[in-house]
């Protein structure tokens, strides 16, 4: 179950904007414990924020993986950086 509020916090997470899905989080989960205070949460209610949850995991995870996968790119092209111009060490030498 989707509803306009989840739908706005996973075009959130989709687009790695994490300080805004994290505001949207927190008004959603407010407005979860409001109705649980009130007595009114339904199964439901429950249900949707529990499938959301699972799904922002996965998304996140996934995020995550790929930005390590870019990490681990980079230390390794450091590895095989350019080594230093062969006429600046014969210009030191020369000299």
């Amino acid at each position: 179950m989707t509803t306009e509020s989840t739908d706005h916090i996973r075009r959130a997470v989709v687009a790695e904007d994490w300080q805004t899905a994290l505001r949207l989080w927190g008004d959603y989960t407010a407005g979860i414990l409001a109705e649980i205070r009130r007595g009114t949460c339904t199964t439901a209610r429950m249900t949707e924020a529990r499938d959301f949850l699972e799904w922002a995991r996965r998304v996140v995870l996934c995020a995550r993986a790929q930005t390590q996968h870019r990490l681990d790119a980079i230390h390794v092209a450091k590895q095989y950086g350019p080594a230093p111009s062969r006429a600046t060490r014969f210009l030191i030498a020369s000299l």
